[in-house]
């Protein structure tokens, strides 16, 4: 298998933006998130411990990530594991858990950087495409036979959903918990948005039954706005606390000693971010559906993922307007049509990127560009 491996979408667009905006123009990321530097608060906390931390992170971060990531769920069998970042994270639980050329099965769309890591780690992913006009649902028949046929040995998937925005119920986690674990694979769910939802009620029922099989990771990036401190936790089944901690350990030693004290003392007095992007959410949900694009109301995460006519005219007239974004099939080979679409920023930039996108299209006599 080779291991050529592509950079990362997200980064190149960032970088491109951060080229356009040092070249003197005005230009906006319809995909990325703009996030408030948090240096003020991380350095008023005057942490800077040096040393190297325990394998498994700070004992005191090690409660406060259960009770701030993981606060929904009853696994006693399963241990708290401070670590380097979600990446970092899902990299270790694949190459401990798994063999060279097994198979992983993603839920589409999809974070990319989950291919990159499991072409990483020498697996093969293959893909279980759900769609928006089906509210992005997992179809149980599909699933069992995707794998029954494939001999998966791991599903991975986002919940909040990145880029779909949405939240998988309940009862959607059970039936995907059991199809997983009648099938002898491993059940990754990557939580990385667990405190930005906007249905509170379904996310705290959002869990299945404890099994042995099942890893629950998340990240105090995107919910503290911490993302350059790369640190992650995850809840490991007993049973593989070693072998995780072992190719943790491989590749980072430990979490970042650092990025552990700032994330103590940072959660300890900041609140998550969810309320500042009501506004943000109600404007690009309502700008999306007066168009009617097919997709669903961000439920979690600041992403929606419409279907959008004519997407491939629609981007470049964003581009030539300044508005920069990134393509569908990012997500997916299945999305073609659709583009993440992100509200995590300032309100004046959403309104100055919907009143664009607004021009775009009515200029075209609302044709969908």
């Amino acid at each position: 298998m080779s291991l050529e491996h592509r950079k990362s979408p997200t980064l190149e667009l960032a970088s491109a933006i951060e080229q356009a905006r040092e070249a003197g123009h005005t230009v906006y990321s319809l995909s990325t998130p703009t996030f408030q530097d948090q240096s003020p608060d991380v350095f008023a906390q005057n942490v800077l411990k040096t040393t190297l931390s325990p394998e498994m992170g700070l004992e005191a971060l090690r409660e406060r990530a259960r009770d701030v990531l993981f606060p929904k769920w009853d696994l006693p069998g399963h241990e708290c594991v401070v670590t380097g970042g979600a990446k970092a994270t899902i990299f270790s639980v694949l190459r401990a858990s798994l063999s060279p050329g097994d198979r992983v099965l993603v839920i589409s769309p999809h974070w990319p950087t989950y291919e990159d890591l499991a072409k990483l780690a020498h697996l093969e992913t293959l893909f279980l495409a759900t769609r928006a006009e089906e509210d992005f649902a997992i179809d149980p028949a599909a699933l069992h036979a995707a794998l029954r046929d494939s001999g998966a040995k791991a599903v991975l998937c986002s919940n909040p959903g990145n880029p779909s925005g949405k939240i998988y119920s309940s009862s959607e986690l059970d039936q995907l918990n059991t199809a997983t674990k009648q099938a002898g694979a491993i059940l990754i769910i990557d939580e990385s948005f667990s405190n930005i939802v906007f249905e509170p009620d379904k996310w705290r029922n959002a869990r299945c039954a404890e099994a042995d099989n099942l890893f629950v990771i998340n990240s105090f990036s995107k919910n503290y706005h911490l993302q350059g401190l790369r640190l992650g936790a995850c809840l490991l089944p007993g049973k593989w606390v070693s072998a995780v901690v072992s190719v943790h350990q491989t590749i980072l030693s430990a979490a970042p000693t650092p990025s552990q004290h700032m994330a103590l003392a940072i959660t300890n007095s900041i609140a998550a971010h969810i309320d500042e992007y009501t506004e943000q959410r109600r404007l690009m949900l309502g700008f999306i559906a007066a168009r009617g694009w097919p997709h669903i109301a961000t439920e979690g995460t600041f992403y929606v993922f419409p279907c959008i006519p004519n997407i491939g005219v629609f981007r470049r007239k964003l581009e030539e307007r300044g508005i920069f974004s990134l393509a569908g099939e990012t997500f997916g080979e299945s999305y073609r049509d659709h583009t993440r679409i992100c509200f995590g920023k300032p309100v004046t930039e959403v309104r100055a990127m919907v009143a664009i996108m607004e021009d775009i299209l009515d200029s075209e006599q609302g044709g969908g560009a």
